[in-house]
């Protein structure tokens, strides 16, 4: 499958509380999340927002007890362009973020798929969710663990690189378009793609996780519900 990935150099945004008043049109989930952990807060993108970007917290493989994908921040933007904030439900404690994967200019998200580990049994390590895609409307998929994915012969022929200048919030940045074949990340299962119906687009979303604790085996993120809003 041809990916496209696109990274923004910046860190952009501040967070924003659940817009109660905001109506929901539909939630998509996982198909494979698994049945542990807690669900977290619902935060939903300020009214006449909608989402075109996305970032994951990722703790390294390698622990005693790994937790893969710790957390997932989503990045609201006005119609006209501007920076709305940010929503994020629960996280786990550990983990660094990976940088922020956008839309092109203009552009929303509306789909989205997991990569997650199943359950490992009483004597191996739960990792719950490795990786999420999300998709674009204009077919771009981001990639929230790779953010450049890159084969080793494409590491050795080059990438077919585009660059764009694009504004939002009053400063300039760039984003880099990255068209690869590769499938990315699959620790684990991927779920089957879920999507806003027609006319809609992610606006907000829930994540259930199960929190580092010193004597049981932790799983971080785990599952996750996104919101839809109509445009």
């Amino acid at each position: 499958m041809k990916i496209s990935v696109i990274v923004l150099f910046a860190f952009l945004g501040s967070s924003y509380a659940a817009q109660e008043n905001r109506e929901i049109v539909e939630s998509i989930r996982l198909d494979n999340g698994l049945n542990r952990g807690s669900w977290g807060p619902t935060d939903i993108c300020p009214d006449g927002s909608w989402v075109t970007s996305m970032e994951i917290k990722y703790a390294p493989l390698g622990a005693i007890d790994d937790t893969a994908l710790t957390g997932i921040k989503l990045y609201c933007q006005n119609a006209d362009g501007s920076l709305a904030g940010t929503v994020m439900s629960s996280e786990a404690d550990y983990g660094t973020w990976r940088g922020v994967r956008a839309c092109n200019s203009g552009i929303f998200l509306y789909g989205m798929r997991g990569n997650v580990v199943p359950e490992q049994g009483g004597f191996d390590d739960d990792l719950g969710m490795d990786n999420l895609h999300m998709a674009c409307t204009d077919g771009v998929i981001l990639d929230g663990y790779d953010g450049v994915p890159m084969t080793k012969e494409e590491g050795e022929g080059g990438l077919n690189l585009t660059r764009e200048k694009v504004v939002i919030k009053g400063r300039e940045i760039e984003a880099v378009h990255v068209a690869l074949n590769n499938e990315g990340r699959d620790a684990g299962d991927w779920s089957t793609w879920a999507y806003c119906s027609t006319g809609n687009r992610i606006c907000g979303l829930e994540t259930r996780v199960e929190r580092d604790t010193t004597l049981t085996d932790d799983a971080g993120v785990v599952d996750v519900t996104m919101y839809c809003c109509s445009v």
